[in-house]
């Protein structure tokens, strides 16, 4: 007999919409995305509401005077070190645009299946550590199976020419990739596993979300449509966890409000920034360099404020989780 689930929110709809199994995002998307002929709109629409909103709440932390001694005792790690590394990531993005999006896709890749485990954990009384190497593995095999798909297919490295294994190599896996039984079963197979767990059924949505967030990458073609639908799961877990803890019981509305004016300012302008196609190549490349690096500012930081063994962030943030 199972014990009682946690609840991070009273409201339940919330909960399973945003935190659980976000599925609503999906139709949601494509039904907006039939309006419009360009699929750039709906996915600018999703950014600013959820994407760049995400991004932007990870400056809650700074705001909230609970966290500030925190801040100061580690300055260090939370301010000084992460603009040395912005500003040298910058410089390098400015010379290596592509490979700057592909270590900012690798970081986005882990920073969302570790927050995925994170949840996971926050549902559970027993750790299980099978479960959290299925979500990594889920997570590696979709991103993978998406890297050949989406991108390595019209990659024409010349190493890929050096002998004609390299060139059999690519076409062997690019052709699995495209598979569609194969990829099937395999969703099939890793979401029956999720939802095998012997827990309650809070923990076995959680399990199927961080499962299935990178399967899109599996069967869409357009880039924008697989990270609206699964990355989206991650934004919207994101934006209420983050409500909850810095806005929940809160009495004073015009803080709230104009803290939530801040954050909806910034996904805005973040959004808006290389946007559009009429500049050269090389000041979009700028501009689009601005957002990346503040998401690379949110995969850093997000390491030390969701630390629950650090006792000052138990205190501050781990205590509002599950408070009434």
């Amino acid at each position: 007999m199972f014990t009682k689930p946690k609840s991070l929110v009273k409201n339940i709809f919330l909960e399973i919409n945003f935190i659980l199994f976000p599925i609503w995002i999906l139709p949601t998307y494509f039904l907006i995305k039939s309006f419009f002929n360009s699929p750039e709109i709906p996915f600018l629409l999703f950014l600013i509401l959820l994407g760049e909103s995400h991004f932007g709440s990870t400056f809650l932390f700074f705001f909230d005077k609970s966290n500030q001694s925190y801040i100061k005792k580690k300055s260090l790690l939370l301010l000084y070190l992460p603009i040395i590394f912005l500003v040298a990531f910058f410089l390098f993005g400015l010379n290596n645009f592509e490979s700057a999006i592909i270590i900012l896709s690798a970081a986005s890749g882990f920073h969302v299946t570790r927050q995925s485990i994170g949840i996971a954990r926050l549902y559970e009384y027993k750790r299980n550590r099978a479960m959290e190497i299925l979500i990594y593995s889920s997570s590696a095999i979709f991103l993978f199976i998406g890297f050949l798909r989406l991108y390595l297919n019209d990659l024409d490295y010349n190493f890929f020419q050096l002998s004609t294994f390299f060139i059999n190599l690519k076409n062997f896996l690019i052709q699995l990739a495209n598979n569609n039984s194969l990829k099937s079963m395999l969703v099939v197979i890793f979401s029956f596993l999720a939802l095998n767990e012997n827990t309650n059924y809070k923990k076995r949505l959680v399990n199927l979300t961080g499962i299935l967030i990178y399967s899109p990458y599996l069967f869409l073609n357009q880039i924008y449509d697989a990270i609206v639908i699964g990355v989206g799961a991650h934004w919207a877990q994101y934006l209420l966890i983050n409500y909850k803890v810095y806005f929940y019981g809160l009495k004073c509305k015009k803080k709230r409000n104009s803290q939530i004016l801040i954050i909806f300012s910034y996904a805005i302008v973040m959004s808006l920034l290389g946007y559009r196609y009429h500049f050269t190549r090389e000041i979009l490349k700028g501009f689009v360099l601005i957002p990346i690096c503040a998401e690379m500012f949110h995969f850093y930081i997000d390491a030390f404020i969701w630390k629950f063994s650090d006792p000052d962030i138990r205190k501050n943030i781990g205590s509002k989780l599950f408070a009434d």
